[in-house]
């Protein structure tokens, strides 16, 4: 049956395309039926298997598409830096892969800001960040806000692996004890990581003598992180870390990645 002006087909993404003006078979106009109203140019033979993408079509997690632009899917594999898909497509996981929230419980209940779902609007913010494709430097998200749950332009920073895993609260670790205090013998232990290795400041007769014990150095450690790291933080991160304040509940800003 020949195509004509009208027709509508189904994709295989699970769309539908109409047909807007038919040339030949090689050059058929259509147009995606959702709120993008999409344009382009197919052929016979792929418009009649459904063979037709659709770059505002959520393939990632759900809610992430690729959208029109000049931002294409590529993976960090080129001189080894990753690239801003593959900063997008991490975050998306975070937020909306139910298995990934299984293992890392923390990120559930995070969302990514309705704008950054484009590829196209993300990586075009991501390219302005200092630090954005270096390697060793991660996307944060809460310590420009301490508290933050979602990703977005106001929220989120790069900052180095060293101050990115600064205030990871060590929750399954210490169980019921404040942070940076477990139960040791009959005593309570206080440890510390600095720079992925964990650093043992003693054992103290209470939790609360041992926690006074952590917060003053840990108070310290962020600072003089913080410090040394200066010229690579956002102001409100720096700000943020300069001040930072110990609890018995939480290291300050719960989840950091």
């Amino acid at each position: 049956m020949k195509i004509k002006t009208g027709d509508i087909f189904n994709t295989n993404e699970g769309g539908s395309v109409v047909v807007r003006e038919y040339r030949s078979s090689y050059d058929i106009d259509v147009m995606h039926m959702d709120s993008h109203r999409y344009l382009d140019t197919v052929q016979a033979g792929n418009l009649r298997r459904g063979n037709v993408k659709n770059p505002y079509h959520k393939s990632v997690f759900g809610v992430g598409f690729v959208g029109v632009g000049i931002h294409k899917r590529s993976y960090r594999f080129k001189n080894n830096k990753k690239t801003a898909y593959d900063a997008w497509v991490e975050m998306l996981r975070r937020c909306y892969s139910h298995k990934y929230q299984a293992k890392y419980p923390t990120y559930i209940g995070c969302t990514v800001y309705n704008d950054w779902h484009n590829l196209q609007t993300f990586a075009e913010w991501f390219h302005k960040q200092p630090n954005s494709d270096n390697t060793g430097f991660h996307l944060d998200k809460d310590l420009r806000v301490a508290g933050n749950k979602v990703y977005s332009p106001n929220t989120c920073s790069f900052v180095p692996y060293q101050i990115n895993g600064l205030l990871t609260d060590m929750g399954a670790l210490r169980g019921k004890y404040p942070i940076g205090v477990c139960a040791h013998g009959k005593g309570f232990r206080v440890q510390m990581s600095i720079n992925s290795n964990l650093l043992r400041l003693g054992t103290y007769t209470t939790p609360d003598i041992a926690f006074s014990v952590y917060k003053k150095a840990k108070e310290a450690n962020v600072r003089s992180m913080a410090q040394e790291w200066q010229d690579h933080l956002h102001p409100d991160v720096f700000e943020n870390l300069i001040h930072f304040n110990a609890t018995e509940d939480t290291p300050g800003y719960r989840g950091v990645v």
